[in-house]
């Protein structure tokens, strides 16, 4: 019996030869699997970026935030890969901060309460690095 990475061969069919491919290169039965481009909504295709290579990258919880934003960024079309996303979505941590700052200033939200979300705030804001 062959192994199950070696093709069967068909009964009363004897390959001659050595060993090789089952099909022969560009056999309409072989389907390809590469990286494809996926099209979006207006029908443009775009490339996508290659998955992060999981053996490379540590697995702490900063990676998996900075994964999480990259997710809600590519779900809609951008990268904080790019310099000018990642500027604009700091720019806007930033007005965040700056409400949350405001908001200890006038006893909206307590001290304990401003830290942990500053904590958050500074997490999230680090993900373009962690990218």
């Amino acid at each position: 019996m062959p192994s199950s990475v070696e093709p069967a061969i068909p009964a009363g069919h004897h390959a001659p030869g050595p060993p090789g491919p089952a099909t022969p290169p560009g056999d309409s039965r072989v389907v390809p699997f590469t990286t494809r481009a996926t099209r979006t909504g207006r029908g443009r295709r775009t490339p996508q970026p290659p998955p992060p290579d999981r053996a490379a990258t540590t697995d702490t919880p900063q990676q998996r935030l900075a994964e999480t934003a990259e997710a809600w960024f590519l779900k809609r079309g951008g990268t904080l890969t790019d310099e000018t996303t990642a500027d604009t979505y700091r720019a806007t941590l930033d007005l965040v901060q700056l409400m949350l700052d405001g908001s200890l200033h006038e006893h909206l939200i307590g001290d304990g309460e401003h830290r942990h979300l500053t904590g958050m705030m500074r997490g999230l804001r680090d993900a373009p690095d962690s990218l």
